[in-house]
């Protein structure tokens, strides 16, 4: 164990400012008494640099002079390592302080790094012993560090700032030596945005929300009623004693709803979308999507959402997880606002605070602009590059209709077979595909004369699929250099689509970590992301101009590794969420 000092019971900490300020690599830890940075408080924070003792200072009971030592260290230029940088950031926010330089965070190195073999967790814990060999105790991880504070305590803390610097020292060339020092570099900047995005949460018109919740109540109970009467009889059941016992139907049990189509005419083998999608028109049918969409609503996000609001804040403040997929996309919990439906009626709900405004861009087509990258497709990337509008190229291009006379529908169709026939997806499958997600309707012999067309026309795409369909990669990279160890039975569409999100994911990443330097001054805040789409939140009187810096950085954010296909987003400043469709 290196040794440590604990201020201010060792003495005065400013004393030691200008030997830490003088480092180049300075590892900081925090120990807060509890996980709300809204409500709870930083209590220590930690600083080992090599050569040192770990300096571990109480900010309850630190001076002023103490606490300004600190916050100059914190701004240096110096690379700071954390383990789960999100976390810390928020609570030394959240404290007053501010954090300069590089970022190096243990927690995401790792995740880069994991090969089959593991680690499967990254807790401090779990990689200090798969990197170093260390076994980390966390046992006073939950100790409670609010009130008097025991020496095993500050002796666990400071052990917490020093394997940093270890796993710095192992992590750093490890990453160069397998080619993922670009990609860390941006997973180490977004986590600055990660933080503000999850300390700044998003403002819920709770009002509105109830009477939307209350809508829906109403709509659900109405196609319940109506489906009721289709069941004719009461369902009977076999009791737990084995006699018979008259229930009402249950929606929600998947036999009960198959024996009711049946018994009303419609064969279907089971109760999903895809099986009742040829059915869709049936009165009873479309009572029953209507149902389950409502119920759904209720269950996943209209009932579950007010318990999420903050009561510090007044705000929601979900989690995400920045690597969150194996493609290298984010996940996000609690709420899971990356769900949220697109309806206008729940949109409109999430609203900017008084006297600001949201601003909100997205990429356009970004999948299809890296697919077009990857596979070097000389027509998607000649159209890309000429602004033109690809899906009405598509449509062009399997109709034999010019250009300038694409319908909307016929636009519609295209947009069915680019985003799925890209990923592998066969003529019955975008035939449901189309219909399902587009309201697009085409024959079986339609969808397999649209995908010969597709991949006639798109050489590249062609050509890639063609040569992953005869040599499968076990190993591939995202355009910035992300790692993906496919399994051996894994199958086309996962081997296509992985590298083609994690490259999408690496360049709004990308977008998110600029944005923390370029929005600068402008009042403005992160505060979500969804996939290929930036929610800021910022004075109304700076609005225009925030939108246009949003623009510009999102379109910058190509990291050099799109020099083929140039990005393009459309920014808008508005009143709400639904505003941005």
């Amino acid at each position: 164990m290196n040794p440590y000092l604990y201020f201010p019971r060792d003495g005065s900490f400013s004393g030691f400012r200008e030997e830490i300020l003088a480092e180049s690599v300075i590892a900081v830890d925090t120990e807060t008494t509890g996980l709300d940075p809204n409500s709870d408080s930083l209590r220590l924070i930690q600083i080992a640099v090599f050569g040192k003792p770990v300096f571990v200072l109480d900010m309850l009971l630190c001076d002023d002079t103490d606490r300004d030592a600190v916050a100059q260290i914190l701004l240096s230029p110096s690379i700071k390592i954390f383990q789960n940088a999100k976390f810390d950031l928020q609570f030394l926010r959240a404290s007053g302080f501010e954090t300069g330089g590089k970022i190096f965070d243990t927690m995401l190195a790792a995740q880069l790094l994991k090969t089959p073999g593991g680690p499967a967790r990254f807790g401090l814990d779990s990689i200090s012993a798969f990197f170093l060999g260390t076994v980390v105790s966390k046992e006073e991880q939950t100790s409670g560090f609010d009130g008097d504070l025991r020496e095993a305590q500050i002796e666990y803390a400071a052990r917490d700032a020093s394997v940093l610097l270890e796993l710095r020292g192992v992590m750093a060339p490890a990453l160069v030596s397998n080619g993922l020092a670009d990609i860390a570099s941006i997973e180490f900047q977004c986590a600055r945005a990660i933080a503000e995005i999850e300390s700044s949460g998003m403002l819920l018109d709770i009002d509105r929300w109830n009477i939307l919740t209350d809508d829906t109540r109403e709509t659900c109970r109405q196609a319940e009623s109506r489906l009721f009467k289709y069941a004719g009889n009461w369902i009977v059941q076999p009791d737990f004693f084995g006699s018979e016992t008259a229930v009402g139907l249950n929606l929600n049990s998947n036999k009960q709803v198959l024996d009711l189509l049946h018994d009303n005419g419609i064969n279907v083998a089971d109760t999903s979308k895809a099986a009742l999608s040829p059915y869709r028109n049936e009165p009873l049918v479309k009572d029953l999507q209507e149902y389950r969409k409502a119920s759904k609503m209720l269950g996943g996000f209209l009932e579950p959402m007010p318990s999420f609001i903050n009561p510090a804040t007044g705000r929601i403040h979900a989690n995400y997880s920045q690597i969150g997929a194996s493609s290298g996309r984010m996940s996000c919990w609690g709420p899971n606002m990356q769900q949220i439906p697109r309806d206008a009626s729940f949109r409109e709900c999430f609203i900017p605070s008084p006297g600001n405004s949201l601003v909100i861009a997205d990429y356009s087509q970004i999948e299809l602009r890296v697919a077009a990258q990857i596979a070097r497709d000389e027509m998607m990337i000649e159209a890309y590059r000429n602004g033109g509008d690809l899906h009405k190229l598509t449509a062009s291009l399997i109709t034999g209709t010019p250009v300038d006379s694409v319908t909307k529908k016929q636009r519609q169709a295209a947009k069915a077979v680019n985003f799925g026939l890209i990923f592998a997806m066969g003529a019955r499958g975008l035939q449901a595909y189309a219909q399902d997600t587009y309201d697009v309707e085409m024959s079986l012999e339609e969808a397999e004369e649209f995908r010969d067309r597709f991949f006639r026309a798109y050489k590249g795409i062609n050509d890639w699929h063609n040569a992953i369909k005869k040599n499968p990669p076990r190993v591939s990279r995202s355009l910035a250099g992300r790692r993906y160890f496919h399994r051996e039975d894994e199958g086309l569409a996962g081997l296509y689509n992985t590298p083609v999100q994690g490259s999408a994911a690496d360049i709004i990443k990308n977008a998110l970590g600029m944005l923390t330097a370029t929005l600068k001054g402008t009042g403005a805040r992160i505060i979500a992301v969804v996939h290929d789409e930036i929610l800021l939140e910022s004075p109304a009187e700076n609005a225009l101009k925030v939108a246009g810096i949003l623009k510009e950085t999102m379109e910058q954010a190509d990291g050099g590794f799109m020099p083929d296909v140039p990005l393009a987003a459309e920014a808008q400043v508005a009143s709400s969420w639904a505003e941005k469709q």
